[in-house]
């Protein structure tokens, strides 16, 4: 799975800086993980001989004169299928009925079982698009009979998307109650919380991000005393670990004040990571204090942040902007009342894939090969952990999945965007971009190197 990182830079006294990050690819401490800088002491001989990983070219599947090519002792992912499926689908188009295969290379019957379930769903979508409802309800109930949610990735994954394009189904027919409640993810994640934890160890998505974001706010208040970030994505608060130990660690210009002010809709939450955040904090000898902004995004106001004249305000920003990416009013009024608090770098984290596409059948596309690579990474990373596996998915990834594919118009919730309408997006706002620091990516690849079901993973500029 590859990674993606940018920045935005402050360039005169009216521009704010942003650092930009698109994510991709035995017990523990129930707490926080190892501490962060440990890890990379490890490896600290290997800095200088290490250069970014070449992002690596990913599989495609290959058709001669319909004969589908697989490579040699393929490990045959989720993804993968995917993509012969929808391959075969348009190699078949002009008829309602898919060929068999033929390959050039063996294939298991497992491998041609999940061939065929993902070629249901895929058509089953196509001909949802064109409003063939009843053709779509049939491929569908082909799906459900032989699909499992406790079964291999791929059908997970048809599961999922089976569940959400019935539901769309429902919703256009007027079968459906349109008032379904929205899981609220604050409260799950309360409630899983020491699985949560354990996940952002175990997943190179979560300790990337962690990394690489904390360094980029640590090298914009290198010559900073006073330091003041505002948390729109706290979560269990463990990210912050690694900026607390990097700011005690400072001699040359020590930290008179560290304030996190953490904004969300769980007061429980929030206290809790407080509480556990002073502790560190105070076993660090840092000067911190925490506070607590109970709200929704698009209801902020200026004064619920106490920010002194002597404060270096930076702004984290993790999966936070594709919950009102479908709103535009929304957004732009959100970024305007972030660029008003002035502060000196914004770090973004959000997933390079387009779901926002008002085209249905491409963002069912988007939203599926997505779903199947996530799917692959669970799998690899929480091996022998299916427990985890299962809440994670049955928590955030379903309703990620029903949200993207069963909503529409204003019910719209989750959707992202790729780095180029972001781009395009914060310039109207006089944000603008720079590079995350060499560190930051020398960084990124030890993290990598922590956990060997992490080899997969490439990291790009």
């Amino acid at each position: 799975m590859a990674s993606q990182f940018e920045g935005f830079e402050k360039k005169d006294k009216n521009e704010t800086r942003i650092s930009y990050l698109v994510e991709t690819k035995k017990d523990q401490n129930p707490c926080f993980p190892q501490a962060p800088f440990e890890i990379l002491s490890k490896y600290q001989s290997q800095l200088k001989r290490l250069t970014p990983q070449k992002s690596k070219e990913p599989i495609v599947p290959q058709t001669t004169n319909g004969t589908l090519t697989f490579p040699s002792n393929p490990v045959v992912s989720a993804e993968f299928i995917m993509k012969l499926a929808r391959m075969r689908l348009h190699e078949d188009c002009s008829s309602n009925s898919i060929n068999p295969l033929k390959f050039q290379s063996g294939i298991s019957e497992e491998n041609l079982k999940d061939m065929e379930l993902a070629s249901n769903l895929l058509m089953a979508a196509e001909n949802f698009s064109i409003e063939q409802f009843d053709r779509a309800e049939k491929l569908l109930n082909q799906c459900v009979l032989f699909a499992s949610p406790c079964d291999s990735p791929l059908r997970r994954v048809v599961t999922y998307f089976t569940e959400a394009l019935r539901e769309r189904m429902d919703r256009e027919s007027g079968r459906i109650d349109l008032e379904r409640k929205i899981v609220d993810v604050e409260e799950h994640a309360l409630m899983f919380k020491s699985v949560s934890l354990s996940c952002e160890q175990k997943l190179p998505l979560s300790q990337i991000s962690q990394f690489t974001g904390m360094q980029a706010i640590l090298d914009s208040v290198a010559s900073t005393r006073k330091i003041h970030l505002i948390d729109f994505g706290i979560r269990s608060g463990s990210h912050l670990i690694i900026l607390m130990q990097g700011l005690a660690s400072r001699n040359d210009c020590p930290v008179e004040l560290l304030k996190i002010t953490a904004v969300g809709t769980s007061k429980i939450w929030l206290e809790k990571t407080g509480k556990t955040l002073s502790s560190f904090a105070e076993s660090l000898k840092l000067p911190f204090l925490f506070k607590t902004v109970i709200s929704q995004l698009s209801d902020l106001k200026e004064g619920f942040f106490e920010v002194e004249a002597e404060e270096m305000v930076a702004v984290f920003l993790f999966l936070k902007l594709c919950g009102i990416l479908a709103w535009p009013n929304r957004i732009e009024s959100f970024i305007g009342f972030v660029k008003k608090l002035n502060p000196c770098v914004i770090v973004v984290v959000e997933m390079e894939v387009n779901t926002n596409t008002p085209i249905f059948i491409d963002r069912f596309y988007e939203a599926i090969f997505l779903a199947s690579t996530i799917c692959d990474l669970l799998d690899t990373c929480l091996k022998g952990d299916s427990m985890f596996r299962n809440i994670v998915e049955e928590t955030y990834f379903r309703e990620m999945i029903l949200r993207t594919i069963a909503e529409e118009g204003e019910e719209k919730i989750h959707r992202f965007a790729k780095i180029d309408f972001w781009r395009e997006f914060f310039a109207r706002f006089d944000l603008v971009e720079a590079e995350l620091s060499a560190l930051s990516l020398y960084q990124a690849n030890l993290v990598l190197k922590t956990s060997p079901c992490w080899s997969s993973a490439t990291i790009e500029m």
